[in-house]
């Protein structure tokens, strides 16, 4: 789904939406693990070591949940709308 995609009636909207709830999904993954580091490094007297490992971790488990929507998902998308095209596999 491209974002200037004009098949679809008020797909533009759609898209900012979608889009921007994966950019919330990421800082909120980043800024909850930099808490709870936080929180452990209170508690361990251990400074910035659990912050950063917290935040790092976030933001990888940020990132890999926007890639797996976009890239991954739609990969799947593509190959199922391909198969109804051609149920046999074959290209004429």
């Amino acid at each position: 789904m491209a974002l200037n995609d004009g098949n679809r009636p008020g797909g533009t909207l759609a898209d900012v939406g979608r889009f921007g709830g994966h950019g919330l999904t990421l800082g909120i993954a980043t800024a909850l693990f930099a808490w709870i580091g936080s929180i452990l490094d209170e508690r361990f007297h251990t400074g910035p070591l659990f912050v950063l490992l917290g935040t790092f971790t976030g933001f990888g488990a940020g990132f890999y949940s926007m890639y797996r929507h976009l890239v991954l998902d739609r990969s799947e998308e593509l190959r199922d709308a391909a198969e109804e095209r051609d149920p046999d596999g074959r290209s004429e």
